[in-house]
């Protein structure tokens, strides 16, 4: 991969085979958090305003089976822009992120 502070542009298909696989080598996780590749989100993350770049973080979250919008044929996965603090180390286990995605989704509701 690219250096440090260097865009790099992956192929979208490349990265949602990480994602995917990432799933399928974990079947009982519900969410993970990874750093972006290259210029992934781009501009979803200059929505959240002047920030560091290594400060990037994608949520993803597996829609389970018993949510209204889950489709059998094509599961999804939601993608979410974060960013952590500065000096933040966010643990990638499910009893962490899963409440973290939760006030996330009720914040943006209000």
């Amino acid at each position: 991969m690219g250096r440090p502070g260097v865009e790099v542009s992956l192929p979208k298909a490349w990265i949602d085979k990480q994602d995917v696989g990432f799933f399928f080598d974990h079947p009982d996780r519900q969410a993970h958090i990874r750093s972006p590749f290259g210029d992934e989100m781009k501009g979803e993350f200059w929505s959240l305003g002047e920030h560091q770049r290594d400060r990037r973080r994608v949520l993803i979250y597996r829609v389970p089976p018993d949510n209204i919008y889950y489709d059998p044929k094509k599961p999804q996965l939601l993608k979410i822009p974060m960013l952590a603090f500065s000096d933040e180390t966010i643990e990638d286990r499910d009893d962490i992120l899963l409440p973290i995605l939760h006030d996330m989704m009720v914040e943006k509701a209000r």
